[in-house]
């Protein structure tokens, strides 16, 4: 906890940063040199990663107009943009091939806006592959019954026709390839499985590839977990007798193995009650601020607390949803109101998720070099008033 700053505030440790990007910058040095790092915004959004992340030549991935905007506004470039996803809109698709940008095609929608335009220069155009999940363990990914939602299907043909679309509207039947799936388990098996359907597809239809991108949700930053360097060594062999590394480019979207671990949110203990059940022990921090998607049972954590250890305390939330309970504790020091605690390895999906839901926004601070310095000022409920236009 840092003193004199009033609770909750989120800390970004540049130094984690550093190393988590170097780690990967590393690996694809060694494995694959012919490459592009891209961020992906959607993680975390926040202005300053941004523009960090330009500044240490770091491409951006985006998944909206909205982010492709915002990256415009931190100083990228549209050649320094991957965009990705379902929902592009037509002007942002326009800009985004006009400039140079990276485009993975998604939907049937993004074809008819290729055959608008005659856009006959495919090397920075790919096609999203949906990938079978058959292929994978279902503790690893799931979706066994529905399968993934992005991409066209090589199974029922729909990608072969999207194959010979973009090949007949290139000039040298160049283009890329997108193959990206969510995992639970992030193994390194997830990323062999992906390499082998991606070299399948490029020996069936004979693919001179200008780029392939691989997609994000590896590790990153944490201890005994997959390394950057066991995820590119798999990549490349189940490739390399596909494709030559040295002309068909990869393209990584790491996200959370680049900012989740050095982001912690510091809180403070706000009101401790018993209960006939459990000792009910309120933060300033919340589940909305840590964990969007409500899943986690357990947070690294440090505090302050002095008071001999309990068998059990209910660490929860501030706001009025019971389900707020951030963790369980046992056998730890007694919290008292007024202590600290700190919540680490918090960076994914949480200091730009969601909006002023009871309290408004909190601040975040950078630490670099022992000094921090305030790059996003807490929200306050005049700034939200402000947002009505009647």
């Amino acid at each position: 906890m840092i003193k004199n700053l009033q609770t909750p505030y989120f800390v970004i440790r540049e130094e984690l940063l550093s190393q988590n990007v170097e780690a990967f910058r590393n690996a694809l040095n060694l494995f694959w040199p012919n490459s592009i790092l891209s961020y992906s915004v959607k993680t975390n959004a926040l202005p300053w990663i941004l523009k960090w992340m330009r500044a240490h030549d770091i491409s951006a991935e985006v998944v909206s107009d909205e982010e492709y905007q915002l990256a415009l506004l931190s100083s990228y470039s549209p050649t320094q943009i991957v965009l990705n996803g379902p929902i592009k809109g037509e002007i942002c698709f326009r800009e985004a091939i006009s400039g140079g940008s990276v485009v993975n095609i998604d939907s049937a929608k993004e074809l008819k806006y290729l055959e608008r335009y005659g856009l006959l220069q495919t090397e920075r155009i790919g096609i999203r592959v949906n990938v079978d999940p058959s292929i994978f363990q279902n503790e690893d990914v799931g979706y066994q019954e529905d399968g993934f939602r992005f991409g066209f299907s090589e199974e029922n043909g729909e990608l072969k026709k999207v194959i010979s679309i973009i090949q007949k509207a290139s000039t040298d039947g160049n283009f890329g390839l997108h193959i990206h799936v969510n995992s639970i388990t992030r193994s390194v098996d997830v990323y062999r499985q992906i390499a082998k359907y991606a070299a399948k597809i490029i020996r069936k239809y004979q693919l001179e590839l200008s780029y392939i991108d691989i997609g994000g949700g590896f590790f990153g930053g944490v201890p005994e977990k997959t390394t950057p360097e066991e995820y590119l060594s798999v990549i490349r062999e189940e490739l390399k007798n596909e494709i030559d590394p040295a002309i068909t480019c990869l393209i990584i979207e790491p996200g959370s193995a680049l900012i989740g671990s050095a982001v912690e949110l510091h809180a403070s203990i706000l009101d401790v009650k018993d209960t006939v059940h459990a000792r009910i022990v309120t933060t300033d921090a919340s589940r909305i601020y840590i964990d969007p998607l409500w899943l986690k049972k357990n947070y690294l954590f440090s505090s302050n607390a002095k008071k001999p250890s309990i068998p059990r305390q209910v660490i929860c939330g501030y706001t009025c949803m019971d389900h707020d309970r951030i963790m369980v504790i046992e056998d730890y020091p007694e919290f008292s109101i007024g202590d600290d605690i700190s919540f680490q390895r918090v960076g994914n999906y949480t200091v730009t998720f969601g909006g002023p839901f009871i309290r408004p926004y909190p601040p975040v601070y950078v630490e670099s070099n022992g000094e921090l310095t305030l790059v996003r000022k807490a929200m306050t409920i005049k700034d939200y008033y402000r947002m009505e236009t009647v």
